[in-house]
């Protein structure tokens, strides 16, 4: 843990800036229909029957408190509607997207820049948006040019006051009434030229909307950045560089100047998740991607803790600001094992006892009530649990089977790499990494059990080298990965509850196909699909299957509930969009429809029978 004292730079820095007033394609809302607008209140402390924003609320638990659907009636779920939306065509990424419901309207993200609104108890559609891309966007796309933007990448909306908040692929910041779909604003936030697009779902806290950002490896020359606009325009507030400043006490981690890397010249580092919320203390917390090149001794750094802050790290943003409050470096990644994953906010008594633990701090009280962010944030799919007041390692320990962490200092959090992982500035030496062990599919948090639901695999193992020994932009991360060997690991999925208290496993499965993005309601229920196309409602104590149904793909992202006139709903997109799922389908050898392969998606809802 480290807290610190940062700098924002705030202010437009140049930016484009641009307001309008005209709408584009758009049809109107149920006439005589009265939207009351989303007040932060609201949004600090959602209505249960809605679905507010990216896993259902700040504190990103996948949980909806609903229990109408329940461990004993499970067994009588049934299809309620369904809505079919057209594949996002050349360059998309597929569907990985969760709705957003508010006071029975369902709002959407289509993968074709696409927005549109339903009536959440049958799916008809109440107003359509749609946003042209450029068309040389378009047309690199469909020649299959590499630029490093994926087309229609997003993961949702938000609802702000009146205001239905999104971003395109071209790299704009908009804002549609979300009572009729016409455009009220738009405002410039990147030139998507330069190889950076907003990629995760924005969020809005007290007028401030940060929007995560994917910066390229081999295509964005620039640092990459977390930025914050203002909910009312779109304009600017401040902007926070993922990589230390000059002035920052962390920017000696790059090494010593004069820097092989000074911060022009250091890329990726993408936030490109959306961030949790602290609404207490007002901050963003969120994780940071791999930088580029990955190799230390390529970049003059030793790869000892801390390395090239902030890659490999969670920080936390004060939302007013964009001041750094603390980190918690995890791993330095020379092998893009991603930390950007399920910061999932607890309040918990600790009292650790985790199997096989990587690191526990000596200095914890035993049922000391704290303060928590827990979750899987790295591909390597480890658990970690620290607190989020100000950044203190509390304890780490593994889930499916890795190779790169070899434990943690209790007291400071440090990592130990393990040394058969290590990436040396050696372009002929090989090296075995296995962390390949989940990625975007969401795990969710249960107050019910206080456990954590991870949606862990083992993936194959995967045999790296140093590309170049003088790395360019075009090098991206400087790996090439030569071949990918399987896991030692008996089985591929591997879903696990974990006990948030004490590190203890509740229960875990072995199975064949993993299991995908986790949704967990107030009737004790675990909401998730295979890579077999099946849906399935769990037990959370058990893990015991209670119901299951057959969709029309792979469904990788997790499911959201809400309720309507007190009829409790459960949605699900099939197909989804991962290049994890489609990895799963050719490594099962199974024939699968996934949103990869430029197939249209639906949206599947299902609800009890009505009486």
């Amino acid at each position: 843990m480290m807290r610190v004292l940062g700098r924002a730079i705030a202010g437009l820095l140049g930016a484009a800036f641009l307001t309008v007033c005209l709408g584009r394609e758009a049809r109107a809302q149920r006439p005589g229909a009265d939207f009351v607008p989303v007040t932060q209140e609201t949004l600090n402390d959602p209505d249960p029957e809605d679905w507010l924003m990216w896993r259902g609320g700040y504190r990103q638990w996948g949980y909806s408190p609903l229990e109408h659907i329940t461990r004993d009636n499970v067994r009588e779920l049934q299809l309620a509607w369904s809505y079919a939306l057209a594949a996002g065509g050349p360059g998309s990424g597929g569907m990985q997207v969760e709705p957003t419901v508010y006071d029975g309207v369902m709002y959407v993200r289509h993968p074709n820049e696409r927005y549109s609104a339903h009536d959440a108890t049958t799916g008809d559609v109440l107003w359509q948006y749609s946003r042209p891309l450029p068309d040389e966007m378009i047309a690199a796309a469909n020649a299959g040019a590499r630029t490093g933007i994926t087309v229609h990448r997003g993961r949702g909306v938000f609802l702000y006051g009146d205001r239905l908040i999104s971003h395109s692929t071209d790299g704009m910041i908009f804002a549609l009434d979300a009572q009729t779909g016409e455009l009220l604003w738009e405002s410039q936030m990147t030139d998507f030229r330069r190889g950076q697009q907003p990629s995760g779902a924005p969020v809005a806290f007290n007028g401030v909307v940060v929007v995560p950002y994917n910066c390229t490896a081999w295509a964005a020359p620039e640092p990459c950045h977390l930025s914050a606009y203002d909910a009312e325009t779109g304009q600017r507030m401040w902007r926070w560089y993922t990589s230390p400043t000059e002035d920052d006490p962390m920017h000696d981690t790059w090494g010593d100047d004069p820097q092989v890397y000074p911060l022009p010249s250091r890329r990726n580092m993408s936030p490109w998740m959306t961030p949790s919320v602290d609404t207490e203390r007002g901050l963003f917390i969120f994780g940071l991607g791999s930088s580029a090149p990955q190799q230390p001794e390529l970049a003059g750094t030793d790869g000892e803790w801390p390395d090239r802050l902030y890659q490999g790290s969670t920080v936390a943003l004060d939302y007013r600001s964009g001041e750094l409050v603390w980190w918690a470096q995890h791993h330095t990644d020379m092998w893009n094992n991603d930390a950007v994953f399920d910061r999932i906010l607890v309040d918990s008594p600790v009292t650790p006892s985790p199997p096989d633990p990587l690191g526990v701090n000596p200095d914890i009280t035993p049922g000391e009530p704290r303060d928590l962010v827990v979750g899987s944030f790295s591909k390597d799919a480890i658990f970690y649990v620290y607190d989020r007041s100000d950044g203190t390692f509390l304890y780490a320990r593994p889930t499916a089977h890795q190779t790169v962490i070899e434990g943690y200092d209790g007291r400071t959090g440090a990592y130990t790499t393990n040394p058969d992982a290590v990436m040396r500035a050696d372009s002929q030496r090989e090296t075995t990494v296995c962390k390949e062990n989940r990625l975007i599919p969401q795990g969710a948090y249960s107050p019910l059990t206080n456990a954590y639901y991870l949606p862990a695999w083992n993936g194959r193992c995967t045999v790296v080298r140093v590309t170049s020994l003088t790395p360019s932009l075009e090098h991206g991360y400087n790996t090439t990965n030569v071949r990918t060997v399987p896991s030692p690991a008996a089985n591929l999925g591997q879903p696990e509850a974990i006990d948030v208290a004490t590190g203890e496993t509740l229960w875990r499965l072995e199975l064949e196909a993993p299991l995908y993005g986790m949704l967990t309601t107030g009737g004790g229920l675990l909401f998730a699909a295979d890579t077999y196309r099946r849906f399935y409602a769990l037990d959370q104590w058990t893990g015991e299957i209670l119901w299951q149904t057959v969709l029309s793909g792979v469904s990788d992202m997790a499911p959201i509930s809400y309720s309507v006139n007190g009829r409790q709903y459960v949605a699900v997109f099939a197909p989804g969009g991962t290049t994890t799922s489609s990895g799963h389908v050719r490594e099962l050898g199974i024939q699968a429809p996934t949103g990869r392969a430029g197939v249209g998606h639906t949206l599947f809802v299902f609800a009890l029978p009505e009486r």
